[in-house]
């Protein structure tokens, strides 16, 4: 098995196999249903404490871990109710697409912040959002496909939990969730890369002005 596949193999088994492994053992510990639950996020931050102690970075998916915790407490205090609970993970996913779609409203939108952030160069990336009206654009229009995708994610999501036997409903969202976030980002990559490679980055205005070598404009 090769390196990418290993990868993708870990990331399926933090984001689908540890949330439901961890609540199928705690309901069979005897722990209510709403309470075995909030300890299955409680698992998701004690892999979150983990890798904070090795890199000592906390990103804003650690942020959303730690929030989706501290909210699924206060439900489970204030409420008892097991759907709820679920249910309030994806009432904030969709949230986070009516920001996206409000963040079109600002210099830089959603994925845009995003993808500077994970560029690995965030000095190109501004360069070119500065000088690139299409490469604007094109994350602009895909701010909208990620609002549209988080806010489905969640309408079908509560469709789920709301029909299905709760188990059931725990295992269909832990899957959805992962693989609606693997789509838009094989999505945006696709998109943002075939452009990247029809558009050549342009040139800035002051390269234009430097001389192409001795003599040159002399």
């Amino acid at each position: 098995m090769n390196r990418s596949s290993l990868r993708l193999l870990g990331a399926v088994l933090e984001n689908v196999g540890v949330p439901v492994g961890s609540y199928l053992l705690l309901t069979l510990l005897g722990w209510q249903p709403v309470w075995a639950l909030v300890g299955a996020s409680g698992v998701s931050v004690l892999i979150l404490a983990g890798q904070y102690l090795r890199r000592h970075q906390l990103t804003a998916l650690g942020v959303l871990v730690l929030v989706r915790f501290a909210l699924g407490v206060a439900v489970a205090l204030i409420t008892g109710d097991a759907r709820l609970e679920l249910a309030k993970d994806f009432v904030i996913t969709s949230a986070i697409g009516g920001f996206a779609v409000l963040s079109l409203l600002l210099r830089r939108p959603f994925i845009a912040r995003i993808r500077r952030d994970l560029s690995g160069n965030p000095r190109q990336f501004d360069r070119r959002w500065t000088r690139d009206r299409g490469f604007r654009q094109v994350h602009r229009r895909l701010t909208l496909v990620w609002a549209a995708g988080l806010v489905a994610e969640g309408v079908v999501a509560v469709l789920l939990i709301y029909t299905l036997p709760l188990t059931a409903a725990v295992v269909a969202t832990n899957i959805l969730a992962p693989a609606t976030l693997l789509a838009l980002i094989s999505a945006t990559e696709w998109r943002a890369r075939r452009y990247l490679g029809t558009h050549p980055d342009p040139p800035s205005p002051t390269a234009e002005l430097q001389p192409d070598g001795p003599g040159v404009g002399c």
